[in-house]
């Protein structure tokens, strides 16, 4: 038998059988009875009787003591909203994220009273943050404390005929904000609404859908209440609807209700072959819930999806199917403009392009989003875990408010109860296990048996208190910490969800405002991250942290695969690609290389490779080619090729790209490496200078080299060097307004320049605070090769090892050609395996270092005065790779693909670095390194010797 409301609520300290919760008068039902904790009364369609109005738009709004304050300045303020919110007042801490104490945000507004004396009249907040007194003509009539979670008061007994007076105090600060992210400024956050319904009329319902063999049953239990002073007949009637629209199903039975009680009738409909819901195929259907009594007819309408979600042994299951979620983490905001006050419009968009990158699965951390967002994620087809808002309880937060955590458990719990994307219940993140945290747990398993729970806590371990009470096990980044592996957390006796195992760049700051390259870079430890958690026994998915930017009361993190203008940064691919529910595994051309054989993996869990539409461009017969394939399945095609290159193309039924990859017969490699003339050198007392090919001429006494174009007109193209590139790794985090890593050792000293090689090549020795060793330039067709061994003097952490050449600073535009980890990539992609990047795409050299975002040009041209994103970002695994500037003249780096670039505009110089390391960078808390993934250990020890060489090309005649 199911544990009832009132026996848990009564173990809970404050929050006893007629203990004054913190909820204010919670509902038309409110009857003092904890039963009823967190329930609100379905909206009535505009169908019958009953209206819902808006009370959003413009209120007037003061911060003050109190309300009556004469000295209270009042301005016009938009509800929703936030008090003073700007995308600019990113706070270096609380105090200038708070108000002063004891000033509270006031908002009023009139309204006029609907004219009717036969119905209830309910005042709806969606989301107050975070806590609210509500007022209604100078009278308190409500109070509520949870900054997420939405409440309702019965106003028929306070409103007057006419104009009423609707004040509401906000304070930013309360219990619940000291256990939440703490990520909100105050306001009236959503929607404000009046409900009229019927003095009878349909007080609660709860949908639950379950599969039965090729049938399925639709479950109503419905709440009826009677406010009407008299005992009254009643029909409820239920219909159900299927996506087409037709009628599949309707009951309907008369009910007796009394005065001032209310009835709890129940009805099952049958629905035979159903169009069951997963994320591959959202199908909906229309519930509709008719109310007949008296003079009166209420209708209230539901979307729903018949599905069910169920823990089995170590499988999550959606209609009977083991799932793998392919997650992000998800807050609801909007940094530029509305803060969390997010409009419907905007928040579908964000559902839309979390869809679109393959993302099947979303944990709404810390906090529950609107229902808006959640709408989006009913017909779009996303899985979301909804989270309530405790965050860091036992830790940062210290501890927790049991009554505030029950209350705002059951109220999220009850606002989607009913909701089909809504598959898991998270009842904290992060936090320490007190008794209140199972008493929210069982509570929300009497309200919803339905749904599996999880408690989100950081660190897995089998003797955890709560696996008790939670279905799902947790653990947080086990790849990415020290002493930890995937493999150690499967094969459990339940399922397990990484719901957060893969973190963007954002604490490696400075290494990211020096290279932001890194944030291509990161897609080859993710893809292996997901492809060991895919493969793992009892892992349900996972979620990577995060989806896009966020802003709390201590500072801004640049994190997201969206950033805050919503312009996809370089990981947004890397997670369409990997996440890609279509993968070709093996690749062969056959005959002339006119044949390309291709096995492509089905990675659904739910359709038929079939369902998709699947296209050859390049083919003999290009166009549209229907391959079946079952969920989990492979099949090989044989595809005829026009001429060399074979592209192909998987769509969405939505209309966005599922997958896409492009394949070729030849390597994209390097077509000649520069050989070496072998011509003697002239060498003097002031120089040593070439006598072919383009001038060069290095300075006996400082080591300084200058190379000019071959025809030795126009000022020089290198002018200086060359430099030992030892990038040290970041030693601290930081954020991405602090300045770049400097990739040269201190303490560069020339010691010794010579001719070696019988002439035909120079040295030049130099020591470093850290190294000392020989940089060997020697001629080749067309330009320089820079040989360089350097014996390290002390164990240094270092991210890069290479050469740079300093060169004259119009060489501004960096072209590229290199091997990507992906076939296909956007054109404004930075690891794009083909392109051209300038310095300044607007025009002119910024005087900042730091990271600033821009909201009308693409994300690759943010620039720094370094360069833009796509200028600084190195560029892995090149063949060719060029600066030149306006007129096409610089240097070019030839390669066989073993070769990392990256460009820096310097004061003095443009530095183009082509590197034998470039590795990922390291996380500074340690817990978070990407280096270990990937095998790479960034020490290099005391006496050991760094080298390698790369050739360069001068080309055409530089600009005087």
């Amino acid at each position: 038998m199911p544990i009832s409301r009132r026996t848990l609520l009564s173990s809970v300290p404050g929050a006893a059988i007629g203990a004054a919760l913190p909820i204010g008068t919670a509902s038309a039902r409110d009857d003092g009875d904890d039963e009823s904790l967190g329930r609100l009364t379905p909206r009535p369609a505009t169908t019958g009787d009953g209206d819902v109005r808006s009370l959003n738009g413009t209120w007037e709004f003061a911060l003050s003591t109190t309300i009556d304050d004469q000295g209270a300045e009042w301005r016009e303020a938009e509800v929703p909203g936030q008090w003073g919110y700007s995308e600019s007042a990113i706070p270096e801490g609380p105090a200038e994220w708070y108000p002063p104490e004891g000033q509270l945000g006031w908002y009023r507004r009139e309204f006029e009273a609907p004219k009717s004396d036969r119905e209830r009249l309910l005042l709806r907040f969606d989301a107050v943050y975070s806590e609210a007194r509500v007022y209604l003509n100078g009278a308190e009539i409500g109070h509520h404390v949870g900054g997420y979670t939405p409440f309702e008061i019965d106003v028929t007994d306070h409103v007057e005929a006419g104009t009423n007076v609707l004040s509401v105090g906000v304070a930013q600060a309360s219990p619940a904000d000291d256990m939440a992210w703490q990520n909100v400024t105050g306001g009236i956050t959503r929607d404000v609404t009046l409900v009229s319904v019927p003095e009878i009329h349909i007080a609660d319902y709860d949908v639950r859908t379950h599969l039965q063999g090729s049938s399925a049953t639709v479950d109503v239990e419905t709440r009826i209440e009677n406010a009407s002073g008299a005992d009254a007949d009643a029909t409820l009637e239920v219909t159900l609807s299927d996506p087409n629209g037709e009628t599949v199903a309707t009951t309907e039975r008369s009910l007796s209700s009394r005065e001032g009680g209310s009835c709890d009738p129940s009805t099952t409909l049958e629905v035979a072959d159903p169009n069951t819901w997963n994320p591959e195929e959202p199908q909906l259907y229309t519930l509709e819930i008719d109310l007949n009594a008296g003079d009166s007819t209420e209708r209230v309408t539901q979307r729903l999806g018949i599905r069910e979600i169920e823990v089995v042994g170590d499988e999550l299951r959606l209609n009977g199917e083991a799932v793998t979620l392919r997650g992000v983490n998800w807050e609801e905001i909007h940094i530029p403009d509305h803060g969390h006050a997010v409009p419907p419009e905007l928040t579908r968009e964000d559902a839309r392009r979390l869809k679109e990158a393959n993302v099947n699965y979303v944990r709404t951390a810390h906090h529950p989003t609107s229902e808006a967002f959640l709408d989006a994620c009913d017909e779009l087809g996303l899985v979301v875990e909804v989270e309530a808002p405790h965050t860091f309880v036992g830790r940062g937060r210290g501890d927790p408010y049991p009554e505030i955590v029950v209350s705002q458990t059951v109220e999220m719990v009850e606002r989607d109860k009913n909701r089909t994307s809504v598959c898991l219940w998270s009842i904290a993140n992060e936090s320490e296990w007190y008794d209140a945290f199972e008493t929210a747990g069982r509570l929300t398993k009497a309200i919803d048996p339905t749904r599996p729970t999880i408690f989100n806590y950081d660190n897995y371990d089998p003797d955890d208190p709560w696996h008790d009470v939670y279905d799902v096990r947790s653990q947080h980044y086990p790849a990415f910490r020290a002493d930890s592996t995937i493999e150690e957390y499967l094969g459990l006796d339940d399922p397990i969800l990484f719901d957060e195992y893969a973190h963007t760049y954002c604490y490696n700051g400075r290494e990211l405002v020096t290279d932001p390259g890194l944030r291509d870079q990161w897609g080859i430890p993710f893809e292996r991250i997901w492809e060991r958690c895919r493969a793992g026994d009892s892992v349900a998915g996972g979620a990577i942290w995060a989806g896009g930017d966020h802003l709390e009361r201590w500072r801004g993190y640049l994190w997201g695969l969206l950033d805050r203008h919503r312009r996809p940064r370089p990981e947004y691919w890397h997670v369409k690609k990997i996440y890609s529910p279509v993968r070709v595994v093996e690749t062969e051309w056959l005959g002339n290389g006119n044949v390309l054989r291709l096995t492509i993996e089905n990675r659904h869990e739910f359709v038929d490779l079939a369902d998709r539409s699947i296209e050859f461009e390049g083919a003999r017969n290009s166009g549209n080619r229907p391959i079946e394939a079952a969920p989990g399945e492979r099949v090989t095609v044989t595809v005829p090729v026009a001429e060399d290159r074979l592209e192909l193309r998987v769509t969405h039924p939505h209309g966005h790209t599922i997958e896409q990859a492009v394949f070729t017969v030849d390597s994209p490699g390097c077509e000649s490496y520069p050989v070496p003339t072998g011509t003697p050198l002239e060498i003097d007392e002031e120089s040593v200078r070439t006598t072919e090919g383009p001038p060069m001429s290095v300075d006996r006494n400082t080591g300084r080299v200058e190379v000019q174009p071959e025809d030795g007109q126009g000022t020089p193209v290198v002018v200086g060097g060359p430099e030992l590139v030892l990038t040290p790794t970041e030693a601290e985090a930081s954020q991405e307004g602090s300045g770049a890593i400097d990739h040269r050792p201190d303490g560069r000293t020339v010691t010794d320049v010579r001719v070696v090689e019988d002439g035909a090549a120079v040295a030049i020795d130099v020591e470093y605070a850290v190294a000392t060793g020989t940089f060997v330039l020697r001629p080749v067709d067309g330009g320089v090769e820079v040989e360089y061994e350097f014996e390290i003097e002390e164990a240094l952490d270092v991210r890069e090892v290479g050469v740079a050449l300093p060169l004259t600073r119009d060489l501004t535009t960096l072209s590229w050609r290199r091997e990507g980890q992906w076939s296909t990539y956007p054109d404004d992609h930075i690891g794009r395996t083909e392109g051209t990047a300038v310095a300044f795409p607007e025009g002119t050299r910024p005087d900042h270092e730091e990271i600033r975002l821009g909201s009308d040009r693409p994300w690759k041209d943010d620039a720094t005065s370094h360069g833009s994103n796509d200028f600084r970002g190195t560029k892995r695994n090149v063949y060719t790779a060029a600066l030149v500037n306006d007129h096409g003249a610089g240097v070019q780096l030839r390669s066989e693909g073993d070769h990392h670039v990256r460009a820096q505009v310097r004061s003095e110089s443009v530095d183009l670095l082509a590197l034998e390391r470039s590795l990922s960078g390291t996380n500074p808390f340690g817990w978070m390194n990407r280096q270990p993934v990937l095998n790479e250990d960034p020490t290099i020890e005391a006496d050991e010797i760094v080298r390698g060489n790369a050739a360069f090309e001068i080309r055409g005649s530089p600009s005087v």
